[in-house]
């Protein structure tokens, strides 16, 4: 039910301001849907209640105390404009974009540092700031990051989050710790061996990746200050109010305080080892393209790893997905029910999330800037809106390894395109082992979450590499895209000594049975054969052309088969040796033929056509073949009728050009004149010269070297 509300609001001035939209006590503003409000030298205090909605709220003009009030005012999208410093003295929310233009300068927490300025995460959105270009962010602001733990449908259990820190000012202790309170739905309980921890734990719950040991390391202290260029894995049980191993989870938001990394506080560069992976964590509070981040950067594949904690498996534990420019930077073991949706490109690292990387024999830097940031947010288990499917015209298999349950557990992608090469390459990526099961590919003795590999000429191998498989039964899913026609593909199993057919157009699911046999869990008991079926080269078996009542040529042809065909192209000469592109045909797959193609009538006697089939391998031409349409010439005299005495002249449209004979005869059929005349070009006109036409009517006749007369009649008045 709509509400129709009575708002009233004064303006006042102020010593900080000069003037203020003021919403009193028990005043209600909506701001309904998606309508701007524009502030244009004034701020706003609010001590009633404003409703967002999906508004905008412009605040505008110079320094001045933007906003204040005893009550907290939530906006959904905020946008500072103009120059000098404009002050939050209230408490101030932000549910979606900050957006601090011009010369602004945005003072957070207020003139004494005092006040309470926060980025809002939850199911539906977390806030972002957008780029900053002249303007700034000064004090400190609350960055949060919602973590769906829970039982309800869509929730995830207890589970290991890979996050960033965005702020920087608190110790871990009071960011995820929450200072030792438990306000609700707010930070979680951290155990390890150390200082500062909720509770002793011999495994750690909060732990950074080592890039010299190739492993993670323990956090000993949680006093120590939480940002962290390499992010942190931390173990997740829900808020700070879940207290037993076996308390059921519930929603959470791990949130910290501190100065935002901004034009004028850039984050720091983060080095890359030879042959290394390296953690980072999103330095800014917004969603970043990595397609970005690897531009600015040097030395990375191109290429991430991502946690994904509902890549459960068997085991419970989450796992990692690859995004890959190769692959499209679809994941690697997507579902549409987890956190990265089968097929979907998935580029981004979202506010507050954190990933690995991986550097060549040279090493290289992961480098940011404001042009990484992209608007917009998601959780990382919510499947991002409006995001394509693929669609670059790559052949690909993505192999993804379910539990008998239909958990997903692992997956990989193997790529086919020109120019990938087929030896191991910065094009591949290798395999980032999970703690469950491992669905890898295997290449020259190295594993591979993602495979690039040139296209299949005659035959090609996939090497599945598993590890940690239970014995139980397993489905293995194949999902071929754009695999090309003539390709055949064979499952095959060491241990059992069988090959089984899969489909290269539609998804094929296997049954594995994994037993407690060495035999049975060896990593190289799968493989996928390819073999290219042999074609006999493309030819055009006919070609034929002729004209049609209305004025217009038909052109039909048969091939033996469109093996590689891409499309067709009709060509079109008016003298068999220049021909131009007339029209271009689609291929339609099939192994016969035959075509139907309308060109064009052309006042020309003769028309040749041929057929230009365009192969991956090249252009294939078929037969010229001709219309010869035959148009009757247009034989005139003028003036007509005429007067006695003047002045005849003659002209013969549609004619070859040649030798013509002119006979003239009067209506008794008695020759009264005859000459020959030469028709050249294309106006072909002639004078009767010497020759005055009594009164009466006459019969002109033109006969050509062929023997062919055309005539016309005219009158002598």
């Amino acid at each position: 039910m709509r509400q129709l509300l009575v708002i009233i609001i004064t303006f006042y001035t102020t010593n900080a301001c000069s003037q203020v939209l003021n919403l009193d006590g028990g005043v209600q503003l909506v701001a309904e849907k998606d309508i701007n409000l524009v502030l244009t030298d004034a701020g706003i205090r609010n001590e009633g209640i404003f409703i967002p909605d999906s508004s905008t709220v412009f605040i505008d003009g110079g320094a001045f105390n933007a906003i204040s009030g005893s009550q907290a005012i939530s906006f959904f999208n905020l946008r500072f404009r103009g120059s000098g410093t404009k002050q939050n003295e209230g408490t101030a929310n932000v549910l979606n974009g900050l957006g601090v233009e011009g010369t602004t300068i945005l003072d957070a927490d207020g003139n004494i540092n005092n006040r309470s300025f926060t980025l809002k995460s939850s199911k539906t959105a977390t806030s972002f700031v957008d780029k900053i270009v002249n303007a700034d962010i000064v004090g400190d602001v609350t960055v949060e990051r919602f973590v769906n733990t829970g039982t309800a449908a869509g929730e995830h259990g207890k589970s290991w989050q890979f996050l960033a820190t965005p702020a920087s000012g608190q110790t871990i202790f009071e960011a995820w710790q929450e200072g030792g309170a438990t306000p609700p739905g707010y930070g979680t309980r951290i155990s390890g061996n150390g200082l500062g921890f909720d509770v002793y734990s011999s495994t750690p719950a909060l732990k950074y990746y080592n890039a010299a040991s190739n492993n993670w390391t323990a956090v000993t202290n949680t006093f120590d200050p939480l940002q962290k260029v390499q992010g942190y894995m931390l173990f997740v049980r829900g808020d700070r109010n879940v207290l037993a191993y076996n308390d059921p989870a519930n929603n959470t938001n791990m949130r910290s305080k501190g100065v935002l990394f901004r034009p004028n506080n850039p984050p720091a560069a983060v080095t890359v080892g030879a042959n290394q992976l390296q953690s980072f964590g999103n330095p800014y509070a917004s969603r970043i393209d990595f397609r970005e981040v690897h531009d600015k950067s040097t030395g990375i594949y191109d290429m991430f790893y991502a946690w994904d904690p509902l890549l459960n498996g068997s085991y419970g534990l989450g796992g990692y997905q690859t995004l890959s420019a190769v692959a499209g930077y679809i994941p690697t073991a997507g579902d549409a029910t987890v956190y990265y949706p089968a097929g979907v490109p998935a580029p981004n690292i979202e506010s507050g999330q954190a990933v690995l990387v991986y550097a060549g024999a040279g090493g290289g830097t992961v480098n940011f800037d404001e042009d990484v940031k992209v608007s917009g947010s998601r959780l990382v288990h919510r499947r991002p809106i409006n995001d394509d499917s693929l669609g670059m015209g790559k052949s690909m298999l993505i192999s993804r390894l379910l539990t008998d349950s239909e958990e997903i557990a692992d997956g990989n992608i193997l790529v086919f395109q020109q120019g990938l090469g087929n030896e191991v390459n910065q094009h591949d990526a290798p395999k980032l082992f999970n703690g469950g099961e491992n669905l890898a590919l295997s290449r020259n003795g190295i594993v591979l979450a993602v495979e690039g590999r040139e296209h299949i000429t005659v035959t090609d191998t996939l090497f599945y590499h598993t590890t940690r498989l239970r014995p139980q039964r397993y489905i293995l899913e194949l999902h071929p895209i754009n695999m090309p026609s003539g390709l055949t593909g064979f499952f095959i199993d060491r241990h059992l000594n069988s090959s089984t057919p899969i489909s290269l157009t539609d998804t094929s699911r296997l049954s594995l049975d994994i037993s407690t046999e060495v035999n049975s869990m060896a990593n190289n008991r799968f493989m996928v054969i390819f073999e290219m079926k042999q074609v006999e080269p493309f030819q055009f078996i006919n070609v034929a052309a002729w004209a049609e009542s209305n004025g217009t040529n038909s052109i039909r042809f048969k091939v033996n088969h469109e093996s590689g065909v891409l499309n067709y192209t009709l060509e079109k000469s008016y003298n068999g040796r220049q021909f131009t592109n007339e029209a271009t045909v689609t291929s339609n797959g099939s192994n016969t033929s035959v075509v139907h193609i309308t060109s064009d009538h052309d006042p020309r006697n003769i028309t040749y056509y041929r057929i230009r089939a365009n192969l991956q391998s090249g252009p294939e031409y078929s037969e010229t073949v001709k219309v010869h349409r035959k148009i009757r010439p247009v034989f005139v005299a003028f003036p007509n009728p005429a007067k006695a005495g003047e002045k005849i002249s003659i002209t013969l449209e549609n004619s070859t050009d040649g030798n013509y004979e002119l006979t003239i005869k009067n209506s008794s059929s008695q020759l009264l004149h005859r000459e020959w005349i030469a028709f050249s070009g294309k106006n072909k006109s002639h004078a009767i010269n010497g020759w005055r036409f009594a009164p009466g009517t006459y019969f002109l006749t033109l006969t050509g070297e062929n023997g062919s007369p055309v005539s016309t009649r005219i009158v002598i008045q």
